[in-house]
């Protein structure tokens, strides 16, 4: 993978449905350590190697990347790749190949944000079927076996499109694997974003911050100090309207409630302790009461100069009367219709004892769905479940 190469600025008990994808506790852990890894190449100017390796590995992908597209003529104004011979992105760039790429034309056809794959699935199915000559010439000499892309962004003259081809010998991608690449699809999008408004400066907290209000996503960003080196519009909407958050005048998260402030305090600490021993262990923290709920979710960021360590919060707003999506729940999460309905609640930050309440029901049966929701997804602690929840559906 190179630095881009410029030619132009620029989702009463009874079994979940079976046909529903559904995400095991192992592939739900893989997308969880994806994303975090996907906001850390913020800090990397080389762009999103550390991503591409662990994308590669976990959805045994052969080749792929990141490629910015003008349209009328289709072709290649920058790309991040993997897998391919070495100076193919500038190769690409000077030939007119990318107006016949059948993957290249369909992705930056697809509606932003959805994976989708040539074959959908279906193990009887052939992409070379699928492909012109010059293409199929190039699947052949690989043996690629399908295809995956998504539409990051668009402009009016530039589309944006994240692909990743795939070995013969492994199948199609599965629904199971689409699943999860469509829960990765927001966090591409937002990353992308970002290091597109960063590539050419330094990368520090400043620079990011600054990169924030192209993002429509509620994100802020602390410093190695835990101040808050920017929060883009979205975030500051919401920390506006609460009643239990507000910005101190050093510039950090806090809260009138005193048992909040040091509830806030404690987890951006722990966050940025993390950074600098570069571990990838996000988590969330939730503000609740009859009024609001709010889910911080606060992952790491490492940089080359620990002084350009911080964290990266991503805040969610709930209504309290909004439902969660119980089906996608159960898909997701293994688990029946009650212990959806449990999920949900706990999602919003919910107590076992205000889910007893809530639901009427036993804090015994509360806590038997809590367990069993752990067990199935393959968590240990709650609040390692209650993370993967909010960010999964937030």
């Amino acid at each position: 993978m190179t630095t881009p190469s410029i030619s132009a600025p620029g989702a009463e008990d009874s079994p979940a449905p079976a046909a529903v994808a559904s995400l095991s506790d192992e592939e739900l852990r893989g997308y969880n350590d994806l994303v975090s890894i996907l906001y850390r190449c913020l800090h990397d100017s080389a762009g999103f190697t550390p991503f591409f390796d662990a994308f590669q590995a976990h959805f045994k992908a052969l080749q792929g990347g990141i490629l910015g597209v003008t349209l009328n003529p289709q072709r290649l104004r920058y790309g991040w790749t993997f897998g391919y011979p070495e100076g193919f992105e500038q190769w690409y760039i000077n030939s007119d190949l990318p107006e016949r790429d059948e993957a290249i034309t369909r992705y930056v056809n697809q509606p932003p944000r959805r994976f989708a794959s040539f074959l959908d699935g279906d193990a009887n199915g052939d992409i070379l079927d699928m492909l012109g000559p010059e293409s199929r010439a190039w699947a052949e000499q690989v043996e690629m076996g399908d295809s995956v892309g998504m539409l990051v962004t668009r402009t009016d003259h530039c589309r944006v499109i994240f692909m990743a081809n795939r070995h013969r010998q492994f199948g199609p991608y599965s629904q199971q694997e689409l699943l999860q690449m469509n829960l990765l699809a927001p966090h591409i999008e937002n990353a992308v974003t970002l290091h597109l408004k960063l590539y050419q400066s330094s990368s520090d907290n400043e620079n990011l911050a600054l990169a924030l209000n192209h993002v429509n996503k509620a994100l802020v960003v602390f410093n190695a100090l835990g101040t808050i080196a920017q929060a883009n519009e979205a975030a500051r909407t919401i920390i506006d309207g609460s009643q239990k958050l507000t910005v101190s005048e050093e510039g950090r998260l806090t809260s009138p409630d005193s048992r909040l402030a040091r509830k806030i305090g404690n987890a951006v600490t722990t966050s940025i302790v993390h950074s600098h021993q570069a571990k990838l262990e996000p988590s969330t923290l939730f503000i609740s009461d009859p009024h609001e709920r709010i889910a911080i979710f606060l992952t790491p960021l490492s940089a080359e100069n620990t002084d350009n360590n911080g964290v990266l919060a991503e805040l969610f707003s709930f209504e309290n009367d909004q439902q969660p999506d119980l089906e996608k729940l159960q898909s997701l999460f293994n688990c029946t219709p009650a212990e959806a309905a449990v999920a949900g609640d706990m999602m919003l930050g919910l107590s076992a004892q205000e889910i007893a309440d809530q639901r009427d029901i036993s804090i015994h049966t509360a806590r038997q769905h809590i367990k069993s929701l752990m067990a199935k997804n393959g968590y240990r602690k709650q609040t390692e479940l209650v993370s993967m929840l909010a960010r999964a559906l937030g």
